[in-house]
């Protein structure tokens, strides 16, 4: 089969299995993962390594995404360290906007608009949608804990993130207001 013919194949699949995941409130996959399942629901096989092919079948499921006025599935396709990485910024090309300076965060809203959209049982308290365990876990304070809480039980606490813009997901200005969509 032509490249060409392969690529639309994968990205076809790919489009249905991301939408699949999207169903499941918190569930993502790996490239490599996704790279198998493309491969075998479309019977396209290849044996050229992912890395060479699966950015390009990511790029046309954001383009599909985008102009379907659908949110990016692309953001619960995420690396082994459980990171977008330079990928994801396609996505920011194609609607538009600046590149945050929290790209993974920027990813977790866009995974939150893939649950709602497609129908995952949302939790009822949800304020800020979760990053992928990976760099949750990164992210978390190296902070020891005392004495005292170590034998209580006690929480640290975590930091607080910053407000978002629900529309393009940018940080908003210190009054509320997101200067990208006024």
């Amino acid at each position: 089969m032509p490249l060409k013919d392969a690529t639309v194949a994968w990205a076809l699949a790919a489009h249905t299995e991301l939408a699949e995941i999207a169903t499941g409130y918190g569930h993502f996959i790996t490239v490599t993962e996704l790279a198998e399942r493309v491969q075998e629901v479309s019977g396209v096989h290849t044996a050229a390594p992912t890395r060479t092919w699966m950015e390009a079948i990511l790029r046309k499921v954001a383009r599909r995404c985008h102009k379907a006025g659908e949110p990016p599935l692309t953001a619960l396709c995420v690396r082994q360290n459980h990171t977008v990485g330079e990928a994801y910024k396609y996505v920011l090309e194609l609607a538009g906007l600046p590149v945050p300076d929290d790209l993974e965060l920027h990813a977790a809203y866009a995974r939150w608009q893939c649950y709602q959209f497609h129908g995952a049982e949302m939790p009822e308290d949800f304020s800020v949608p979760p990053l992928t365990p990976k760099v949750a876990n990164r992210r978390r304070p190296a902070t020891k804990m005392t004495t005292q809480a170590a034998h209580t039980g006690a929480e640290i606490a975590q930091p607080v993130r910053a407000a978002v813009c629900s529309q393009c997901f940018m940080q908003l200005h210190r009054a509320g207001t997101c200067m990208n969509c006024l």
